[in-house]
């Protein structure tokens, strides 16, 4: 595997969701995710929120009384603003297959450090 370089350039995806959201009977944020490794992108990580709104306005957080949760989530993916573009399209075919609703946004950020860990070098392990 070779070790990709993040320098100049780099930018943050940030895709906001809800945990509940479907696509093809699996979890949107997992379809974005394997998704975004299929095409090769540097890195990405879901995040479970606590509390949220949006565009609808409604609260989606867990508390006992509700019958079920929506917890919100985000998806950060990091790579270069060329790569990302590339990765667009996929990623609005998916949210607009979904009708779920949600929230894209783009920040270029500077990388400190990024590096492939001795674990995976190994490829017997």
């Amino acid at each position: 595997m070779n070790s990709m370089r993040l320098e100049k350039n780099t930018y943050l995806l940030k895709v906001f969701l809800g945990e509940s959201d479907k696509i093809n009977g699996r979890p949107l944020y997992e379809e974005i995710v394997f998704n975004a490794r299929k095409a090769g992108l540097a890195g990405a990580t879901v995040c479970k929120g606590i509390i949220s709104f949006g565009a609808s306005h409604s609260i989606h957080t867990m508390k006992i009384f509700a019958l079920s949760s929506d917890l919100p989530v985000t998806i950060e993916i990091v790579d270069n603003r060329e790569n990302l573009d590339k990765f667009m399209p996929e990623l609005y075919e998916l949210l607009n297959t979904a009708k779920r609703g949600g929230l894209v946004t783009i920040q270029q950020v500077e990388v400190l450090h990024y590096i492939q860990g001795e674990k995976y070098r190994n490829p017997e392990q």
